[in-house]
This record gives structure tokens, C-alpha cells and sequence, in this order.
């Protein structure tokens, strides 16, 4: 992919054109290259130890002369990679490509979605994050733009988050929305001290609405997806939210993790090993937040709009054809899936308002229930993507 000079590599250069338009070299201010995690762990003759939560990680590791014929249970709740190596011999109920194929689905009716043409085509997705891999293949033909904004620009490398979230968002195979347009902005969430600092993506998002006014028509951002969140003490989160208003004043959409914001109802949601992510009987709550469900004093989660956040496979930054299976995902993973969401909604109905799609999803989600020790517990309401769509399609 040819390398073209960035017009915006810092925070304080000024945004003086547009991005590049379909069929056109994009505006990329460099190609970070592809990660290397070989070193991680190196070769292991046995499974790491867990993590907290039950999972370990296995990405770029070489377990070839491992013995894991007993290890089935472990190894469901492994993360690992395309560039993991496996011996020769893997417990039966175990393969890892039958893994990360089904990772990849984005469950729930999308890819039903696809086939009848809902694809985000034409709609514009702007992410702010980590640095990316480019030229990944999930992602690197609707790419219109990437630029770095701060000390990220001084990274080698490209990281895992960048790649995850931008093929969530939109990868071919991967994400929710795999015709929509890609504008990447990969930009530091924490100040020289260390401590997480807001004001230069600030910056960033009115660089965005500055942007999509040069936009023609048909390839305008609809939305931004920032895979973070913030509390009202946190140094520069007024300036956030000022921006955030100005981008929803502008018609852009904006989806963060949010705890309190009645627009972004949304939580994070789980599935069983090798259930189908397609089956709404499949959905669980999250990895992360399912202890605190069955708590005495636990809050109330049956309004919440669950999104497939867990046991998914997204674009690896290790290579342009690789792919990373994640078990427990965290919110980070649901941000960019909303925001596809709304890319198919826009496409659907170019008329319709974030407020009106999530009052969609809403009245055509289902009650999610769980027993456990003979009581019934309400997680939430499970999304159904094609209802939502066919309501916003004649609203």
C-alpha cells in the first residue's frame, strides 16, 4: 500500500483536507508495522497459569511440545491466535479454526443482515483508539483515513485494540457493519504523568466534525466509537464532553462505555463455550459482570441492552491475514458493535436519529433470563437486529 504523507500527525496541526474517497489511495500519516507477540511467552511444554477470570493467554505462543490431551476445559477458556502453534495432537472438542470461525460471526441475525444487502454501505464510522494495523484485511479497502494524534505517532508498532475494535465496527468477516467506510484516529488517552487525560481527544473529535463537513454526500461519518470511558474528575472530561455534544449537535453519533447516559442503555454480553452466537438462547452475562448478578444486594439489569461482547475473534495486529480469539471481551468490544449497529440503521433509513435506533432496539429486544439454585434472574434484554431494522426501515 502506497505511504502518503499525513496532513494531521499531532494535535495541534490543522485539518485543511478530506479524506480519500472509494477507489482512491487512502490518507494514511504512516503504516504502523504488524505486532510481534512471539516473545510474549515463548515456547511453554505446559498451559500458563490462569488468569483472575478463569482464561489464559495463548496468543503467539508455541505449545508444540505441550501435552494437552487433558486440557479441554482450559483451553475453551483460552485466548489465542493465529500465530499460536499447536502440537499435533488436541483434546477432542477442541479445534482451534473451528473456534475462531465461529468467533468471528457477530451473531444475533447480522450476517442474515448481509445477505439481503444490509452492510452499512456508504455509511461513515469514525474510531478513536490505539494505533492501527492499516493494511489489515478486514478492514484496509474501506479505510479512508488514519491518523495519529500526540506521543502515540512515536509507537513502532500496531497494537492489539486498534485492530479489534476497527474490525468489529466493520471487518469484511468480522464485524457488524462490513461495508462501511473507516475513519481511524489513533490518538494517547493518558497525560506525560501517566494518569488518563481526555483533552486530546477532545481535540480529536472536533477534528472529526471538521472533517465530515468536507464530506460528500454518502460517505459522511455518521457515528464515532471510542472504546473508553470517564468519571466527572477525570482531566479533561469536561472538554470531552463539551466535544461530544458538538458532534451530536453535528448529526454525528458518539458511543463510549458509559454508565449513566440514558442514550447508551447498552452491557456487554457472554455466550457459553461453542454455543451459537446466533441463538438468542445463547446469550449470557458478560465474563466480567456476571458475579455481581447474583449478588444479594445487586442492581437491577433487566432494562439493559445486551451486546455480544464475549468468545469473539477480531483482526489480529500481528499480521494482515491474522485473527485473535478473546474470550472475555469487556466493553471495549460492544462500543464498536454498537456503532455498527447504527451504520446498518443509517443505511436503512439515512432519516433516522440515534435516539430513534435505540428506541428500536429497545422495543424489539427480548427479556434475558438465567436460572440459578432454582431462581430465576433477569440480565437484561437481548437485541434483535433484524426487527430493530425493519422498524427504523418504515419509521
Amino acid at each position: 500500500m502506497k505511504k502518503m504523507l499525513c496532513l494531521l500527525c499531532t494535535a495541534l496541526a490543522a485539518l485543511n483536507t478530506g479524506c480519500s474517497s472509494p477507489g482512491s489511495a487512502p490518507d494514511l500519516c504512516r503504516e504502523p508495522p504488524a505486532a510481534d507477540f512471539t516473545q510474549m511467552f515463548g515456547a511453554l511444554d505446559a498451559l500458563p497459569e490462569a488468569w483472575d477470570d478463569g482464561t489464559r493467554d495463548l496468543r503467539s505462543t508455541d505449545l508444540r511440545s505441550a501435552d494437552l490431551s487433558g486440557e479441554l476445559d482450559a483451553l475453551l477458556l483460552s485466548d489465542f491466535d493465529s500465530q499460536t502453534l499447536w502440537p499435533d495432537t488436541l483434546p477432542d472438542g477442541f479445534d482451534p479454526a473451528a473456534v475462531m470461525e465461529q468467533g468471528k460471526n457477530p451473531g444475533l441475525g447480522v450476517r442474515a443482515l448481509h445477505e439481503k444487502g444490509i452492510t452499512g454501505k456508504g455509511v461513515g464510522i469514525a474510531i478513536i483508539d490505539q494505533t492501527l494495523l492499516t493494511g489489515h484485511q478486514e478492514y484496509a479497502d474501506r479505510l479512508r483515513c488514519y491518523r495519529e494524534y500526540g506521543p502515540v505517532s512515536s509507537r513502532a508498532g500496531a497494537q492489539m485494540h486498534g485492530a479489534a475494535v476497527a474490525s468489529i465496527a466493520a471487518g469484511k468477516t468480522v464485524g457488524v457493519a462490513p461495508d462501511a467506510l473507516l475513519y481511524f484516529f489513533a490518538c494517547d488517552s493518558s497525560s506525560e504523568d501517566g494518569e488518563p487525560d481526555l483533552t486530546l481527544r477532545a481535540q480529536t473529535v472536533d477534528d472529526i466534525i471538521a472533517l465530515n463537513n468536507t464530506l460528500p454526500a454518502g460517505e459522511k461519518i455518521r457515528v464515532i466509537s471510542m472504546s473508553r470511558g470517564w468519571m466527572p474528575d477525570t482531566r479533561g472530561a469536561a472538554e470531552m464532553q463539551a466535544a461530544v455534544k458538538r458532534a451530536q449537535e453535528a448529526g454525528i453519533a458518539f458511543v463510549y462505555v458509559a454508565d449513566n447516559d440514558p442514550l447508551l442503555p447498552f452491557m456487554g454480553s457472554g455466550r457459553l463455550p461453542l454455543a451459537d452466537p446466533e441463538a438468542p438462547s445463547s446469550v449470557r452475562p458478560g465474563m466480567f459482570w456476571e458475579p455481581y448478578l447474583f449478588e444479594e444486594d445487586a442492581q437491577d439489569y433487566s432494562g439493559q441492552l445486551l451486546i455480544p461482547m464475549d468468545r469473539r475473534a477480531t483482526a489480529s495486529p500481528t499480521g494482515e491475514q491474522d485473527y485473535v480469539f478473546y474470550n472475555n471481551g469487556g466493553m471495549s468490544w460492544a462500543v464498536p458493535y454498537v456503532a455498527g449497529l447504527y451504520a446498518l440503521a443509517c443505511q436503512a433509513q439515512p432519516g433516522i436519529t440515534f435516539e430513534l435506533f435505540v428506541q428500536a432496539l429497545q422495543e424489539t429486544s427480548r427479556p434475558a433470563t438465567l436460572e440459578r439454585d432454582g431462581k430465576t434472574y433477569s440480565f437484561g434484554k437481548t437485541i434483535d437486529p433484524a426487527a430493530m431494522i425493519e422498524q427504523v426501515s418504515v419509521s
